[in-house]
C-alpha cells in the first residue's frame, strides 16, 4: 500500500464513526447516512492527492461529507413520495422520559427537520460534533460569519417553532 493510501486509510479509520454519526443526525436515516458516508469517502479517495500537507483533514472530510449529505437531501426533496422517511411519531420513546419530555423532544426534532439543509448542517456540526465556527465554515464552504449566522438562524427558527422567546422580547 502506498504511503498516501495508508494515510487516507488511517484518516478514514480515525474519522468514519464520527462522520457517520454526523450524517445520521443530518439525514435522519442510518442507511442513507451510510450511503452518504461511502460516497464521501469515495470522493475523498479521488481528491486525496490534492489535499495539502498542512490542510485540516478533519474539516476537509466534513466538507465532503456535508456535500454528500446536501446532495442526498436534494434528491430526497425531489422525490414526490417520502414513504421511506422515518416518521417521528413511530419512533420508540425513551422509557425513562416523562410524557412532557418525550413531547418536547419530538417537537424539537420536528423543528430541526424543517430547517433548511445548510442551517441544519451548521447546527449539527456545532451542537453535536463540537466544531468551531471556523471549522464549520471550512466544512460547509463559506466564511466564519456565515457559519455563525446559520447556527444563529437555526436556533432562532427552532425557538420560534417551539414558541420560545423571540428576539428583542424581554422575559
Amino acid at each position: 500500500m502506498s504511503p498516501a493510501a495508508a494515510s487516507l486509510a488511517d484518516l478514514t479509520a480515525r474519522h468514519r464513526n464520527e462522520i457517520v454519526a454526523y450524517l445520521v443526525r443530518l439525514l435522519g436515516d442510518r442507511q442513507e447516512a451510510e450511503d452518504a458516508c461511502q460516497d464521501a469517502f469515495l470522493r475523498a479517495h479521488r481528491a486525496f492527492a490534492r489535499l495539502g500537507a498542512d490542510a485540516n483533514s478533519r474539516a476537509w472530510l466534513y466538507r465532503i461529507a456535508s456535500r454528500s449529505a446536501l446532495n442526498a437531501l436534494r434528491r430526497r426533496s425531489r422525490r414526490a413520495a417520502r414513504a421511506a422517511d422515518v416518521d417521528p411519531d413511530a419512533l420508540p420513546a425513551n422509557p425513562g422520559a416523562s410524557p412532557e419530555q418525550r413531547e418536547q423532544l419530538l417537537a424539537i426534532r420536528r423543528a430541526v427537520e424543517r430547517l433548511p439543509p445548510r442551517q441544519r448542517a451548521a447546527l449539527m456540526l456545532r451542537q453535536f460534533q463540537g466544531l468551531g465556527y471556523a471549522e464549520i465554515a471550512a466544512t460547509l464552504g463559506g466564511r466564519e460569519q456565515s457559519a455563525r449566522a446559520n447556527v444563529y438562524q437555526a436556533l432562532k427558527k427552532i425557538r420560534a417553532s417551539l414558541g420560545g422567546p423571540q428576539e428583542g422580547s424581554r422575559s
